[in-house]
C-alpha cells in the first residue's frame, strides 16, 4: 500500500529515516510510515511549490495529513486536500489534539476534518469530539512506542528517583502536582527555555535520545495533569506507555486514557499516594510493568499500530 505521510511540521533526517522533534509527527507519521511498507513520508511548509507539489503523490493510494501547525498553511492544506481527492488519492485526516474551540486554528482543523475522506484520533474521547465536528468516519489509532523494551529494575530505591517528561505546555500539571511530590528527587525533562530549570531537583533537556538514557537510569515516572481540563481529558497515553515499554512504574492523575490503563500501573488524585503504595508494593508494581509490556506489544508496537493504519486507509 504506497501511502504519503505529510507533515505541516519540519522533519530532519537520521540514519533510521526521516523524523521530528514533535511527538505528533513522530508518533502519528514518521514511525507508523516506517511500519508500513510502500511508505513516504514528506515535509510541505510555506514554500512549498504548489505548481510540483503533486509529483510527491505520484502513484500514492492514500495520504495521511499530520497536525497543521500554522494557521497559514490551512489554505494550501485544504488545497491539497481537494487536488488529491479530484486524482481518486484518498485523503485521511489525522487528529492528536482538540483545538476546535480556537479562535484562530479552530476553524482550519474544521475545515480538514470535513474535506478529508477519512478522520483519525489518537484516542475514544477526541475521536467523540470529532465526531462532532464532521460527518466523515472517524476511526482510534493509538500512539506507537517509540523506545526499546526495558527490564524492570529488581529493587527500589529509598527514596525513588522520579522522573518528568512531557511538552512545555504540560507544566502547568508538574507545577499542580510538585507539593505531591515533596521529598523525593525529581528530575524534569522538557524544551529548554520553557521555565522548567527550577521545578525540580535536576533538569535536562529533551531530546530522544536523552529521555531513553533517562528512563533508564529513574525508579518511576510520574505524570500529573489536571483531568477537568476538556483539551487535556483527550490526551494520549503516550507518556504512560512509553515509561512502561521503559520498565518503569507509572504514576499518574486519572485522564481517561491513563485510567484504561490503570491495571498496569498506579492513576489516582494524590501521587503522594502512589509513592506510598510504590514503596510498599514494589513487587506489585513489577507484575503490573510486566503485565502493561505484554499489553503494549499487541496493541502499541509499531507493528500493532501499522496494522491499525494499514485497516483505516484500506477502509477509507
Amino acid at each position: 500500500m504506497r501511502i504519503v505521510w505529510v507533515s505541516f511540521a519540519p522533519l530532519r533526517k537520521t540514519p533510521a529515516g526521516l523524523t521530528s522533534d514533535l511527538a505528533s509527527v513522530r508518533y502519528r507519521l514518521a514511525l507508523p510510515a516506517q511500519a508500513i511498507g510502500g511508505s513516504k513520508l514528506t515535509h510541505i511548509g510555506p514554500g512549498a511549490n504548489r505548481r510540483t507539489l503533486l509529483e510527491r503523490f505520484a502513484g500514492a493510494e492514500a495520504a495521511v495529513f499530520g497536525k497543521v501547525f500554522d494557521v497559514a498553511l490551512g489554505e494550501p492544506a485544504l488545497e491539497l486536500a481537494a487536488a488529491l481527492r479530484q486524482r481518486g488519492i484518498k485523503v485521511i485526516a489525522d487528529f492528536s489534539d482538540d483545538n476546535f474551540a480556537h479562535p484562530v486554528i479552530g476553524p482550519v482543523q474544521r475545515a480538514l476534518a470535513n474535506a478529508a475522506d477519512a478522520v483519525v484520533a489518537s484516542t475514544e474521547g477526541l475521536a467523540d469530539v470529532l465526531r462532532a465536528q464532521t460527518p466523515a468516519p472517524v476511526s482510534v489509532v493509538t500512539d506507537p512506542v517509540e523506545g526499546m523494551r526495558g527490564a524492570p529494575r529488581d529493587t527500589l530505591r529509598s527514596p525513588p528517583r522520579l522522573l518528568w517528561f512531557g511538552h512545555p505546555l504540560n507544566l502547568d500539571t508538574l507545577r499542580h502536582a510538585l507539593p505531591q511530590l515533596a521529598g523525593h528527587p525529581l528530575t524534569v525533562m522538557t524544551a529548554a527555555g520553557a521555565g522548567a530549570e527550577g521545578l525540580g531537583d535536576r533538569f535536562r533537556p529533551w531530546s530522544t535520545e536523552a529521555l531513553f538514557e533517562e528512563l533508564a537510569g529513574c525508579d518511576a515516572a510520574v505524570l500529573p495533569s489536571i483531568p477537568e481540563d476538556p483539551r487535556k481529558a483527550v490526551k494520549s497515553p503516550n507518556r504512560f506507555t512509553e515509561a512502561l515499554w521503559a520498565g518503569r512504574p507509572v504514576l499518574a492523575h486519572p485522564l481517561p486514557a491513563y485510567q484504561a490503563l490503570a491495571q498496569f500501573g498506579w492513576v489516582g488524585e494524590d501521587l503522594k499516594d502512589g509513592l506510598a503504595w510504590l514503596g510498599s508494593h514494589f513487587d506489585h508494581a513489577r507484575e503490573r510493568i510486566l503485565a502493561g509490556q505484554a499489553w503494549i506489544e499487541g496493541h502499541c508496537s509499531r507493528a500493532a499500530v501499522g496494522r491499525a493504519w494499514h485497516a483505516v486507509v484500506a477502509a477509507a
